[in-house]
C-alpha cells in the first residue's frame, strides 16, 4: 500500500507527523493527517480490504491535495505549495465543512480522540469553530457525519450503504458551505474562479445522486488530471487542456444555470439514478449529459430508459 500511496499526489502530505494535542485546520497539512486518522480508523477488522483501498472517504484527501497544489488555498490565489490555509479562501473553507466537521463526526462516535481545534488567526469572512463552539449553519452536517462514522464501526452495515451515508453527510457539509460562498463577493478570487467553485458545488450533486464510488482504485482511474491546474480567468481558460476545458465549461455552465433549471435537471438525473445498473454506468451517463455528441447517443438513450422506468 505504502508502495502505491508513494506514487500518487497525496504521498508527501501522507506522511506527515501525528496531530499532537491540536488540530489546527489552517494547516494544510493538518487537515491531510485528519483524513489518515479516519481512513485508518474505520478500517476495523479489515473492513475496507487488508490495504483499506475501499475505503467510501479516499476522495477527500486528494480533491484537498489538487486545493493546495492548484493554489485555490491562499489569497490572492495562485500560490500552491502552501502549508498555511488562508482563513478567507472560499476552497479552503469548503474544504474546512468537509475535514474539521467529519473530524469532529469521529471523534463523537468515538472513532478518533478528542483534540482542541484551533481557530483561524485573522479575522474571516467565514465562520469557524472558536473554543467547541459550531456556526449553527453546520450542525446539520455535524449529525449526518457523527451517524456516518457510527454506522462505520458497524461490521453488519455493507460498503455500499456506508457510501450512500457518506455522501448524505458529504452534501450536508458541502450545501451548508454553498450558501455562505453564493452570498460572497469575489474579492479574493476571480469571478470566473468564484463561477466555478459555484458550480462544482451543483456538480458534486450528480455523484451524490449516483452515489459515486470514491474508493482509492476508482479515483485514481477517474479522479486524477481532471481539474484545472490554476486558478481560473476568462483568458486562461482558453489555455487549458481540451479535456480539462470540456469539464470547466460543463461545471461553469452548471453555476450559470437558474436555480429553478439546475434544481429541476437535478431531479430528472436522481430519477435515472434510482437503478443500480444506471449507477455502474456513471460515468458514460455523465458524458452523455454534459457532452451530448453523436458518439454517445447510445448511452444518452439509455439514460432515457432509466428516467422513463418504472
Amino acid at each position: 500500500m505504502q508502495d502505491l500511496i508513494s506514487t500518487l499526489p497525496i504521498a508527501d502530505s501522507w506522511s506527515e507527523p501525528d496531530l499532537g494535542d491540536v488540530f489546527d485546520p489552517f494547516l494544510f497539512e493538518h487537515r491531510m493527517v485528519a483524513y489518515r486518522h479516519l481512513i485508518d480508523s474505520t478500517n476495523v477488522d479489515e473492513r475496507f480490504g487488508s490495504e483499506n483501498r475501499d475505503n467510501p472517504l479516499w476522495g477527500l484527501p486528494f480533491q484537498h491535495q489538487w486545493q493546495r497544489d492548484s493554489g485555490r488555498l491562499s489569497t490572492p490565489l495562485g500560490t500552491g505549495n502552501i502549508s498555511r490555509i488562508d482563513p478567507d479562501a472560499a476552497w479552503g473553507y469548503g474544504n474546512y465543512t468537509l475535514s474539521v466537521i467529519p473530524w469532529l463526526g469521529a471523534e463523537s462516535a468515538g472513532v478518533v480522540p478528542s483534540l482542541r481545534i484551533a481557530g483561524p488567526p485573522t479575522v474571516s469572512r467565514f465562520d469557524y469553530i472558536e473554543d467547541r463552539a459550531i456556526p449553527h449553519n453546520l450542525n446539520g452536517a455535524l449529525a449526518a457525519w457523527q451517524e456516518y462514522f457510527q454506522l462505520a464501526t458497524d461490521p453488519g452495515v455493507t460498503t455500499k450503504q456506508l457510501r450512500e451515508r457518506m455522501w448524505h453527510a458529504h452534501k450536508q457539509s458541502l450545501d451548508a458551505a454553498a450558501e455562505v460562498i453564493a452570498a460572497i463577493t469575489p474579492s479574493h478570487e476571480s469571478e470566473t474562479e468564484i463561477t466555478f467553485l459555484r458550480g462544482w458545488c451543483r456538480m458534486v450533486d450528480y455523484l451524490w445522486a449516483a452515489n459515486w464510488r470514491t474508493d482509492l482504485d476508482f479515483i485514481i482511474e477517474h479522479g486524477l488530471d481532471v481539474l484545472p491546474e490554476e486558478p481560473l480567468t476568462t483568458s486562461s481558460i482558453t489555455k487549458l487542456d481540451p479535456e480539462i476545458r470540456t469539464t470547466v465549461d460543463n461545471v461553469i455552465g452548471l453555476a450559470n444555470k437558474s436555480t429553478r433549471r439546475a434544481d429541476f435537471e437535478l431531479r430528472v438525473w436522481r430519477r435515472a439514478m434510482r437503478s443500480d445498473d444506471a449507477k455502474q454506468e456513471v460515468v458514460q451517463l455523465l458524458d452523455a449529459v454534459f457532452n451530448p455528441s453523436s458518439e454517445n447517443r447510445n448511452d444518452r438513450l439509455r439514460l432515457l430508459r432509466f428516467i422513463t422506468a418504472r
